[in-house]
């Protein structure tokens, strides 16, 4: 039986102790951030990194830290965050989920670009299926949110075929949607004042605009009539204002239309299909989650 002097693991012992992870340190920082209160959590991390640099712990407080920027919405400060993360520990697990976050955390706030640029970043240091799939899928999430639907299928089209159908039948479904021409509903107006609003379903609208437009043109026309020429010069003149306005409004109703009829479906595409992890016998896999 092999016996360790006791003077030799008295002298190993904090050695060991600081080596191995201890949870439980964070454990203050993590209960701070549980309960919302990331300003303290984010100097309790600090604090940690401060007094233990060299602890196992370390990359997960600095990943706990860039979390509670993202929950605070300082958009700034997490990127630079995680980007420090990436930098000092880049071959920690918590750097493999960081850059999912990251890219994440632009595709949350709108910046599709970025977003999409992060995700390629993703894809391209990543040697893991599931998040080459997971980084395809929402590359082309980021397409679709700008509309751009070839693209958004080509980037569909690299996910296995079981994940590519209900997909492409979404897309087939978002360009079937109707739409209104902003040219059409321009030349209306011209033509009618409030016919291009009555074009965009905005009826109330177009009532207003050909009664207004109608009530101007007439009381100028009156007022040539009548030899009235400084009224009917004022006339004409808010007259041009309102007919003017009156086809602006037009075609800004069918934007509004497009942009709502896109965002409605988007939505519901959203509510029924989405990739998430899970584990399957102990192995992380991603599934596409489809609702009818």
């Amino acid at each position: 039986m092999l016996r360790i002097p006791v003077f030799l693991v008295t002298l190993l012992l904090p050695a060991i102790v600081m080596a191995a992870p201890q949870p439980q340190l964070l454990g203050f920082a993590d209960s701070l951030a549980a309960d919302g209160d990331h300003y303290r959590a984010i100097t309790e991390y600090k604090r940690f990194i401060y007094e233990q640099p060299d602890s196992l712990l370390v990359p997960r407080a600095r990943l706990s830290i860039a979390k509670s920027l993202l929950a605070g919405e300082q958009w700034r400060k997490s990127d630079a965050a995680f980007e420090n993360l990436f930098l000092l520990h880049p071959a920690s697990p918590e750097t493999r989920s960081g850059r999912r976050l990251y890219a994440d955390s632009a595709y949350e706030r709108g910046a599709f670009d970025l977003a999409r640029e992060r995700y390629q970043n993703l894809r391209k240091k990543s040697d893991e299926t599931n998040i080459i799939n997971y980084a395809n899928f929402r590359i082309g999430w980021t397409f679709l949110e700008q509309n751009r639907i070839d693209q958004a299928r080509e980037n569909f089209a690299l996910l296995p075929v079981e994940l590519q159908q209900p997909l492409a039948a979404e897309l087939d479904q978002f360009e079937a949607l109707p739409r209104k021409s902003a040219a059409l509903a321009g030349t209306l107006s011209a033509l009618l004042p409030g016919a291009g609003q009555a074009y965009t379903g905005r009826y109330r609208q177009a009532a207003v605009s050909f009664l207004l437009n109608a009530a101007f043109l007439l009381g100028a026309v009156e007022a040539f009539d009548n030899d009235n020429n400084t009224v009917g010069g004022i006339l004409l003149f808010f007259e041009l204002g309102w007919y003017g306005g009156n086809i602006y409004n037009a075609m800004n109703n069918a934007h509004k239309f497009n942009h709502r009829i896109r965002h409605d479906i988007k939505k519901q595409i959203r509510s029924r299909i989405d990739l998430q992890a899970r584990l399957v016998r102990k192995t992380p896999v991603l599934a596409l989650l489809y609702s009818f």
